[in-house]
């Protein structure tokens, strides 16, 4: 098969929709899955227009049964997957470690890392098929550096980079490239989540832009060039990697 066939999960979201907009143009037939249906519907009308295949899917990426019929919906009507982007995640709460809530900090490791474990469980094979594959699993910052506050989220990161490392060891001489994309705060969403959950948040924002080389969050579109690049011309040496894209954060 000559179409790329790109799997997103975290579709709809800032960065997802970024990303699924480059390949779109780029010619990827596009399989869409996010748990919020409005902004996914919205982002397939947008797409859709282009021509090249677009599927969407409401996803709940912690329920197993349910990634396997997305992963099995996109290969019926596109015969394969050939790359995914395993971006599914929550910013999860803000609390010091004392008075962070049990279920609060189950829930967000079972989204951003249980649920990375489940996407690629299913969809890894599938890749493997095809004589090249593309994985970029999105971690973060925090998975390398940790922030107050913020020990489930961090957590959960530093395990996406280790999981990532894990399969790239397992599945690269199969062709498929396996790598952790590290982004720093991004404007969007999840930022103003992290905000809202700290004490002043005009002082939290001031303190992470000062500490970035570039002053300021990055837009989801730059760091969308990046994630296209690992998912479209990355070579097979480059698997493996933990590779940050956050402004040059000290």
């Amino acid at each position: 098969m000559s179409q790329r066939v790109t799997f997103i999960t975290g579709a709809a979201g800032d960065l997802g929709s970024a990303v699924a907009r480059r390949l779109a143009a780029n010619g990827d037939a596009l399989i869409l899955a996010d748990v919020d249906a409005d902004r996914l519907s919205a982002l397939e009308q947008e797409l859709s227009h282009l021509g090249h295949g677009v599927l969407t899917r409401q996803l709940d990426v912690t329920d197993e049964d349910a990634v396997r019929a997305v992963v099995d919906a996109g290969v019926t009507q596109f015969g394969t997957i050939t790359s995914l982007f395993n971006n599914a995640g929550i910013s999860g709460g803000t609390f010091p470690l004392p008075e962070h809530p049990l279920d609060d900090f189950r829930r967000t490791i079972d989204i951003n890392l249980v649920a990375m474990f489940v996407v690629l469980k299913h969809a890894l094979p599938v890749i493997a098929q095809n004589d090249d594959g593309w994985v970029v699993n999105t971690a973060s910052e925090a998975g390398l550096k940790a922030n107050e506050r913020r020990g489930a989220y961090a957590a959960a990161k530093a395990g996406v980079i280790q999981l990532s490392r894990a399969a790239a060891l397992e599945y690269s001489r199969e062709g498929v490239r396996v790598n952790a994309l590290c982004p720093g705060p991004l404007e969007g969403k999840l930022m103003r989540v992290s905000e809202g959950g700290m004490p002043d948040p005009e002082e939290f924002r001031a303190r992470i832009t000062a500490a970035s080389a570039v002053g300021r969050y990055g837009a989801p579109d730059e760091v969308a060039g990046f994630v296209t690049y690992l998912l479209t011309e990355a070579p097979g040496y480059l698997t493996g990697a933990t590779l940050s894209a956050d402004g040059c954060r000290r």
